[in-house]
């Protein structure tokens, strides 16, 4: 993840805090998991879960881009630029969200898993059981952290889709 673009480290964060807030508000709605009741009490544990996840995934994709650093995306997304055909576009868009998500490109051109990122998020996950119910069981634990790792994953992948999607039209001129 590059924090250059426009409105730099500042957005990110806020970001991340509206995402936080959003899956909190979700996991009250939906009782998840179902020990922290819907309850103030509950919401602030959902929500300090989240911030907490948050936070870990950060340092660690920190740390990580340190000892492994990424030096440029896999896949170029010039497919998904403005003028052709949607579903094409669209289809390049969710290709580059993926591919650029799980593999990054070396500075001499050749491509690796993305350590970093995917690293982060296995981590964070696994740290994120510590404070979480589903420690007091083996299966709900495991069935947990891979639930996590595969949302978050998929989201990373998904906004990177609308992230290429959105920016050929920047770069064209053109507005969706």
């Amino acid at each position: 993840m590059t924090v250059t673009h426009e409105g730099g480290i500042a957005k990110h964060y806020a970001l991340l805090a509206a995402g936080a807030l959003g899956a909190s508000t979700f996991n009250q709605a939906a009782a998840m998991p179902a020990k922290w009741k819907r309850t103030w009490a509950g919401y602030g544990a959902r929500v300090a879960d989240q911030v907490g996840f948050a936070a870990s995934e950060e340092l660690l994709r920190f740390a990580l881009l340190r000892v492994v650093p990424a030096h440029g995306p896999a896949m170029r997304c010039n497919g998904a630029r403005a003028g052709r055909p949607f579903w094409p576009r669209v289809g390049r868009a969710l290709s580059c969200g993926v591919v650029n998500t799980l593999v990054v490109r070396e500075t001499n051109g050749a491509r690796r898993p993305n350590v970093p990122l995917l690293g982060a998020i296995v981590g964070a996950s696994a740290l994120s059981l510590t404070w979480r119910p589903e420690r007091e069981n083996a299966g709900k634990g495991m069935a947990f952290v891979f639930t996590r790792i595969g949302v978050v994953t998929g989201g990373t992948a998904m906004s990177g889709a609308y992230g290429a999607y959105n920016e050929s039209s920047r770069v064209t001129g053109r507005e969706n």
